[in-house]
C-alpha cells in the first residue's frame, strides 16, 4: 500500500513568559537531581587519587576564572603566572644553573 504525501503540514508554536521559563528550569534541575547516581559517586569517591584529580580539576577551573584557590598542587594558571614573574624577573643563574656549577665543581663555594 502506497502512502499519499500530506497535504498540509501544521506548526504549533509555545511561548514561555520569564515565570514558565523559572518553573521548567526548576523542573529540569530536579529532575536532572533524581537521575543522579549517589552510589555510583560514592564509589568514585573512594578512591583517593580520583578525589584528588577531581579536587585538581575544580581548582583549576575557578583560577581560570580568577578565583585564587590556594590549591597546594601547582594547577595550570599558576604555571603562566610562574612564567610571566620569570619574565620579568631580575637576571641571574637559575637554580638548574647553580645545581649544575656545583656539580661540576664537586660541591659549593667555601664548602669541602
Amino acid at each position: 500500500m502506497s502512502k499519499n504525501k500530506p497535504k498540509e503540514t501544521i506548526e504549533y508554536v509555545i511561548r514561555l513568559q520569564d515565570k514558565e521559563r523559572q518553573l521548567l528550569d526548576d523542573l529540569l534541575m530536579s529532575y536532572r537531581i533524581q537521575s543522579l547516581d549517589i552510589v555510583g559517586l560514592l564509589k568514585i569517591l573512594e578512591d583517593p587519587s580520583r578525589v584528588v584529580q577531581i579536587a585538581y580539576g575544580i581548582a583549576t577551573a575557578l583560577e581560570i576564572i580568577g578565583i585564587e584557590t590556594g590549591f597546594p598542587i601547582p594547577t595550570v594558571v599558576d604555571v603562566f603566572d610562574y612564567l610571566k614573574q620569570k619574565e620579568t624577573a631580575v637576571p641571574g643563574k637559575s637554580i638548574l644553573e647553580l645545581l649544575q656549577t656545583l656539580w661540576t665543581s664537586g660541591g659549593y663555594p667555601g664548602g669541602y
